[in-house]
């Protein structure tokens, strides 16, 4: 289901951009830290930070090449894509979901109102576009927004990084060692 959902949302027609979810379902060049066999959702734009669907898993995952760490790298922000949206539509952008890892509550609600306020000259052609995809996302997939914090926490508290499989170029880059190698 989620990939069909996903390439749904692919064929919406609106601005990823303003969304943070760039060029969703597109196939991009892993990073180090990007697990084996991952099918991407959306990237944000910034630092390599990027969505994907793991093999066999329903789950969307974020993978953060900049800010990650050992175990770290990649976290599970929502059980399935629709549970991302409704994720996304209350953020309004991926990037807060993104981030949710190592905010403590005050400071993810702190981001989230400092995004809300925020103006700059010119913005609002831009935020036009944002409200216009959020609707459209709200309208296609039938979503409301459910705030992300608490369900994505306790989820990312719950996982075992040990189901990911990486590249050696990931133990290469960390300078562990692969239980694998010899």
């Amino acid at each position: 289901m989620t990939r069909d959902d996903l390439a749904r949302l692919r064929a919406l027609d609106i601005d990823f951009e303003s969304i943070g979810l760039l060029e969703p379902g597109v196939p991009q060049e892993p990073y180090f830290c990007t697990p084996l066999g991952a099918e991407h959702v959306g990237r944000t734009g910034c630092d390599g930070v990027h969505f994907v669907l793991l093999p066999g898993d329903e789950r969307i995952f974020c993978v953060d090449p900049a800010m990650g760490e050992p175990d770290k790298y990649v976290l599970p922000v929502a059980e399935d894509l629709r549970q991302f949206l409704s994720f996304l539509l209350f953020c309004r952008d991926s990037n807060p979901i993104a981030q949710l890892w190592w905010l403590e509550e005050e400071q993810f609600r702190s981001l989230l109102e400092e995004d809300a306020t925020a103006h700059w000259e010119g913005c609002k052609p831009f935020l036009a576009r944002r409200n216009k995809a959020l609707e459209v996302i709200a309208r296609a997939f039938s979503l409301a927004p459910a705030d992300p914090y608490a369900p994505v926490r306790a989820m990312q508290a719950a996982f075992d990084p040990d189901i990911l499989c990486f590249s050696d170029e990931y133990y290469d880059v960390l300078g562990i060692e692969r239980a694998e190698r010899s």
